[in-house]
């Protein structure tokens, strides 16, 4: 029988390729775990690209801005109105209802506010009826006085007539202004040294009356200010608006030229008029509002930048000692620590957005980066004495 010959065959074993994570996922693994790691952030100060802490902290401080930005962003001039108006649908139609039976013209075109200042004195009167430099509205109501003494009822109470003013209109032209901004004059000119309803009442009125000052270019507006600092809102606006419209035509229809559909007299026609003037200052604010929200905005990113560097200089501070064995770390690292750790408390920064926070919105990365700065300083950071 014959013998059958096997053939040998050499098999080359199969290689198997080692799995490994991509560089990309094990950064931003790296990236999340820094969010609560403090060693994390400390072993990225001293593996990781210098680059990626300065990208780090910059995302952080952008981040931590945003909830100064949207604020200041989102404002409104009509805000001026919010709570209460204090009458100021009540005082602003009969405001407009004088403008437009006098025939008084305050035009508003091409960024600019014209006026005829000898048909404005037309409506500048006091209680009596006596010139004056402002428009004043003026209401009586009845209220329970007691008697003075000397007469048979001394002592009790009695209704009698009670004048106030609850709205003031100004219009300072340039020459007056010479120079200086509407609101500086009318904080040096008017809050300080006049108090339209002084001198109406026997017993002492304070300043609570809401006022409009318009100057050419410009107007500020007060709601029940308490002299010069103290005042419910306030709001300066500049005529920068595209429309074209007579404030006195406020009266009838709103500064886009649409007729109101109700008739003097009536609360729905003021609110009509209370409307107009919420649009009104909603557009004279809107260029005032880009200015400051940049302005704010770029100021709260760099004291947020300034803050994650001092934080880096304080963690090379405290790890200064002889017995803290993070003495080796240099300078420059310290600063890469701050950088990693800036993320967590920008990402919480956002709760700004929370409305009874939001007006600690600039301060709220200033008291989260100073906490963890504490908690690493006391965890991974602290010196080593020996026992």
């Amino acid at each position: 029988m014959a013998k059958r010959k096997i053939k040998a065959t050499t098999v080359k074993p199969t290689q198997q390729k080692e799995k490994k994570s991509s560089g990309l996922w094990a950064n931003i693994k790296f990236l999340f775990s820094t969010l609560f790691s403090n060693d994390r952030c400390i072993e990225g100060s001293t593996k990781k690209p210098w680059y990626a802490a300065i990208i780090v902290a910059i995302v952080a401080c952008i981040i931590a801005t945003i909830p100064t930005m949207v604020i200041y962003f989102t404002r409104s001039g009509a805000a001026f109105f919010d709570g209460s108006n204090y009458s100021l649908d009540t005082s602003l139609t009969e405001f407009e209802k004088t403008l437009n039976d006098e025939n008084v013209s305050m035009s508003f075109e091409n960024g600019k506010l014209t006026v005829n200042e000898e048909s404005w004195k037309k409506v500048c009167k006091d209680k009596d009826g006596n010139q004056a430099d402002h428009y004043s509205h003026y209401y009586t109501v009845k209220e329970s006085k007691l008697v003075a003494e000397g007469s048979e009822t001394a002592g009790k109470p009695t209704m009698k007539d009670v004048t106030y003013c609850d709205l003031v209109v100004y219009y300072v032209s340039a020459a007056k202004l010479s120079g200086s901004t509407v609101y500086a004059y009318t904080a040096a000119n008017i809050l300080d040294k006049n108090d339209p309803n002084a001198g109406l009442n026997t017993d002492e009125v304070t300043w609570a009356t809401n006022i409009i000052v318009f100057s050419e270019e410009s107007f500020v507006a007060i709601k029940k200010p308490d002299g010069v600092s103290s005042y419910v809102s306030a709001v300066q606006g500049k005529y920068d608006f595209p429309d074209k419209f007579d404030l006195k035509d406020l009266y009838s229809k709103n500064m886009k030229g649409e007729e109101y559909e109700h008739s003097y007299g009536t609360a729905e026609h003021r609110n009509d008029v209370l409307e107009s003037y919420k649009g009104f200052f909603a557009a004279s604010y809107e260029s005032t509002k880009n200015t400051m929200a940049w302005s704010y905005t770029g100021i709260a990113f760099a004291i947020n930048v300034g803050l994650v560097f001092l934080y880096g200089l304080l963690i090379f501070l405290m790890t200064r000692g002889k017995h803290n064995p993070n003495r080796i770390l240099t300078f420059w690292q310290t600063q890469k620590i701050s950088y990693w750790e800036s993320l967590a408390p920008g990402l919480l920064s956002l709760i700004g957005f929370i409305p009874f926070l939001s007006r600690f919105a600039m301060f709220i990365f200033l008291f989260l980066l100073g906490m963890r700065t504490m908690w690493m300083s006391t965890r991974q950071l602290r010196p080593q004495y020996e026992e």
